[in-house]
């Protein structure tokens, strides 16, 4: 396994005390595989898992139901979009 860096530590713990201040249950996060995160309406969750379920696309769906928030999260390197 590879060892983290004590700034690269550092960073992480910062970061996730963000996250953990998160003032809303409804945002939603995904990505396509890039560096970009992608910040919706988790609100809409089951019309968007309807829609997706049947086209495939889960960020079509977030665009069809008018439920993302046209911001994203721009991180330093790819987040890689994986399945399980």
């Amino acid at each position: 396994m590879s060892d983290l860096t004590k700034e690269e530590r550092a960073w992480l713990r910062k970061v996730q005390r963000v996250l953990d201040e998160c003032p809303s249950k409804r945002l939603g996060f995904y990505t396509v595989g890039d560096p970009t995160i992608a910040v919706y309406d988790n609100t809409f969750d089951r019309a968007i898992d309807d829609i997706s379920s049947v086209r495939g696309e889960f960020c079509t769906a977030v665009n069809e139901c008018d439920a993302g928030f046209d911001l994203w999260l721009q991180f330093p390197s790819d987040v890689h979009s994986t399945a399980g």
